[in-house]
């Protein structure tokens, strides 16, 4: 087994950090086993069905900000009403710059980050804005969305890297993150960001990513505090030859 803590060339992730804080042996058996675990129920064929919609709304998204056709003639009519709301909602201007798909990657004594972003908007004024595209039928609310591993990660990693990669030196105060699912296409929620939140953010981070850098599997790993995840685990066919709650399973990509 290869052990990617180690690893020069690996940086940890939104979705690699909410993977260990969830459950350790998660986290190992999907990054360091490279394990892939996945059922033929229907409830599963359905689960990665939304997901490929998903990831196609991401595609035309990445099409309509760097101004390519949008190649949504052959669609299904979800995706043509969501693209629809997409242009209604967010007309380009010319004042703005846009980065559709925009990945961060950073150094930063024990911490080493990467975010790919849906996209970045950089408007006249400095103010700065993480868009993140939600296609999940749940409707998503406010305060998880400010707790989650994505939010933290994404805004500190912009916040430590917007000097160097894209020349503004944004005030954090001028960071704001926002989250859309076009679903409900007239509701945005907005996360404000601070200097004071930055702080902690780092500070967090940091204990997180040394946290796993020390963490013995063999010795370390209690079951009992993670089985109340295994219900929405994929891996929980694997682990304790269970059933798996699709509908639940938290969405951080």
């Amino acid at each position: 087994m290869m052990d990617i803590r180690k690893l020069n060339y690996f940086y940890y992730s939104q979705n690699s950090l909410n993977t260990f804080s969830k459950c350790p042996l998660k986290f190992k058996m999907q990054y360091m086993e490279d394990i892939s675990w996945k059922n033929d129920s229907p409830m599963d064929v359905e689960y990665y069905k939304s997901m490929k919609v998903g990831l196609n709304f991401h595609l035309i998204c990445e099409r309509y900000f760097s101004g390519l056709p949008l190649g949504i003639e052959d669609c299904s009519e979800e995706l043509i009403r969501w693209t629809k709301a997409l242009e209604s909602k967010m007309p380009l201007k010319e004042e703005n710059l846009y980065f559709p798909e925009f990945e961060i990657k950073m150094i930063k004594n024990h911490i080493k980050l990467q975010a790919k972003y849906d996209l970045i908007i950089i408007k006249p004024q400095g103010q700065v804005e993480i868009w993140d595209w939600k296609t999940e039928n749940r409707k998503l609310n406010r305060k998880d969305m400010e707790k989650r591993f994505q939010t933290i990660v994404y805004t500190y990693v912009l916040k430590e890297r917007c000097k160097e990669l894209l020349d503004i030196d944004v005030n954090a105060e001028n960071i704001k993150m926002i989250f859309w699912q076009p679903q409900y296409e007239e509701k945005n929620i907005e996360i404000n960001y601070s200097q004071l939140q930055h702080d902690k953010n780092e500070k967090f981070i940091e204990e997180v990513i040394n946290n796993i850098n020390s963490y013995d599997f063999e010795k370390d790993f209690n079951k009992e505090l993670y089985v109340k995840q295994c219900e929405f685990c994929e891996f929980n066919y694997f682990c304790n030859n269970g059933k798996v709650s699709f509908n639940s399973l938290e969405s951080e990509s």
